[in-house]
């Protein structure tokens, strides 16, 4: 498996570290060592962190309230990774490299810079010849992208699901798992630590780029914002307030790096590799954030473009419920609409046939910069080199008062109780052909057979469960619209039970119609780019929450481990 080795520094200057004597210094650092292959804490019970994966030293601080990461660390699609540093935040990552085609007219600029780089693994599609695949090629293909993982830290989450399904070559759909830990002590009286679990699904459009940026950043924009806040002496665990406030700055402060701060450096430096760095500015993707806090068992969902959070509850008379904890951010919401025409009067067309502009679907979205502005800093991108120039397309029709999108997030914070099962999270392409009531069901079926202890259900076999949508603003969220009419009555569909990775069962059925194989075949053989016409990008995660049945104090120990069951094998190496 191929790894990129970057040294990368976060937001700190040569005269914060001048002043620090070397014993101040070793106070700063906590070394983490990676371990291939095994658990560390079995051949060696002093050291926590440990790694799928290969040996490098890395070492991470805090300095100033900002992270800073000294040496050099392995970006691996396919690791689990933990980052040690002074005040606490420690980081377990599970990251795959992977990020829809919304905007109308709109095409990728290329594959350079593709989330697929180094991974070692296709997640891109194959092919442009049309053939029907054999049930098991459709398998590996629905499979290929799979990843779960246990969580036996007993801080409320015991189990997520990740898995994917391109329709673009490549997938421009793209997602996050982290893990950061940070000291309860502040006000709770507690010595030990607690978890702010990060979930993220980035839905892209016009390419891989914007997805791919988030997918290696945005966690990090929130946890430095979360590590100022924390060097404050401010306990950010039971201030809910504080965590949204350091959200959404993160949210605002990346995508202002992605679009302003990389073409102010192409115009100052017009070259090669200031091009490559602003390559996300011109493509664009949505982002659905969830950070549960294990401290105070809160949910938060922040959401900036169309994709879907849902949270699903069994209450004490075996009834299933589900609600959306975000609301799709779309040319179509009339909240939406009414937002941005009062931010543009006199200007009809600032959303024209449930599009901003005429032309892009989300209202809010990172990157984009076609959507955000005219200029920088008084030069119009027509005074780029020609060369340069090829990269950028035309501003959209009335284009008159920008910016027109923000990568600003509306936030949601809901209580995790004793009756909350489990969230998912999915871009659009997965609701394009669900409804929120026949995800539930869905995952509700596959408990039954995966999850102990078994889930109540008295509904008969083959057929969905019936679950109550409770979401406040359902009004307001696109219905599942592909396919429909080849399904039964609501909530009676059938379905498949063919998977133990439950993400990937979501797509098998989403892709099937009402349990019909012959749909699933058929969608998953037609080759990209062919396959657009019929299906999105497909990418989702399912986090379970509580514990499993049966698990017993000494089974906490603090670490993630690869579920192989439902995880893609790798490849064999030649």
């Amino acid at each position: 498996m191929s790894r990129v080795t970057q040294a990368v520094a976060l937001r700190t200057s040569k005269s914060l570290l001048r002043g620090l004597s070397r014993k101040n210094m070793n106070k700063l650092i906590c070394r983490t060592y990676f371990v291939g292959g095994t658990r560390s804490a079995q051949n060696n019970p002093s050291r926590k962190s440990w790694l799928f994966g290969s040996g490098k030293e890395l070492s991470y601080a805090l300095v100033g309230g900002g992270l800073l990461v000294l040496t050099y660390s392995y970006l691996s699609p396919n690791s689990v990774v933990s980052l040690d540093t002074v005040k606490g935040l420690r980081q377990f990552t599970s990251s795959s490299n992977n990020g829809r085609n919304d905007e109308q007219g709109a095409s990728s600029v290329g594959n350079s810079g593709s989330s697929n780089s180094g991974s070692g693994s296709d997640c891109s599609g194959n092919g442009e010849s049309i053939m029907l695949l054999s049930d098991s090629e459709v398998n590996a293909r629905l499979r290929n992208c799979q990843r779960s993982y246990l969580v036996e830290r007993g801080k409320g989450i015991f189990r997520y699901d990740v898995s994917q399904l391109p329709s673009n070559n490549p997938i421009e759909d793209n997602h996050v798992e982290q893990i950061v830990t940070v000291p309860s002590s502040v006000s709770l009286g507690k010595a030990e630590e607690e978890d702010l679990s990060f979930f993220g699904v980035f839905d892209g459009h016009s390419g891989a780029f914007t997805s791919s940026r988030l997918a290696k950043d945005l966690v990090q924009y929130v946890a430095n914002q979360l590590g100022q806040v924390y060097s404050q002496g401010v306990d950010i665990l039971s201030s809910s307030d504080k965590i949204d406030s350091a959200i959404e700055k993160g949210f605002l402060t990346l995508d202002n790096d992605i679009v302003y701060a990389s073409l102010k450096a192409l115009f100052q430096t017009p070259s090669k590799e200031t091009m490559i760095a602003a390559l996300p500015a011109i493509s664009g993707s949505c982002a659905l954030l969830s950070v549960y806090n294990s401290a105070d068992s809160t949910l938060k969902v922040a959401l900036t473009g169309d994709s879907r959070a849902l949270l699903c509850e069994l209450d004490n008379q075996s009834n299933w419920f589900v609600k959306s904890l975000s609301t799709d951010q779309t040319g179509d919401n009339p909240s939406e609409v009414q937002r941005v025409r009062s931010e543009h009067p006199g200007e009809p067309n600032a959303v024209r046939n449930g599009r901003i502009l005429g032309s892009l679907q989300p209202s809010r979205a990172f990157g984009d910069y076609r959507y955000k502005i005219k200029d920088i800093d008084g030069k119009a991108l027509s005074e780029l080199p020609e060369h340069l120039r090829i990269y950028f397309r035309s501003k959209p029709r009335d284009f008159l008062t920008p910016p027109y999108v923000t990568a600003k997030p509306e936030i949601t914070t809901t209580k995790v109780g004793p009756n909350s099962k489990f969230m998912v999270i999915g871009s659009d392409g997965l609701f394009e052909l669900l409804s929120n009531e026949e995800v539930a069901g869905l995952v509700v079926r596959w408990m039954e057979s995966n999850i102990s202890p078994k889930v109540p259900c008295d509904f008969p076999k083959g057929r969905l469960p019936e679950v109550k949508d409770i979401s406040a603003d359902s009004e307001s969220m696109r219905p599942a619209f592909r396919y429909k009419g080849q399904q039964g009555k609501k909530n009676a569909a059938e379905y498949l039970l063919e998977d133990k990775n439950v993400a990937t069962h979501l797509i098998r059925n989403a892709l099937g119609a009402g349990g019909n194989k012959e749909y699933v075949s058929t969608l998953v053989s037609i080759p990209s780019s062919l396959s657009r016409k019929y299906r999105d990008d497909l990418t989702v995660t399912v986090v379970f929450f509580g514990q499993p049945g049966g698990q017993e104090a000494s089974d906490v120990n603090g670490t993630i481990i690869l579920n192989n069951d439902a995880t893609r094998p790798p490849k064999p190496k030649l």
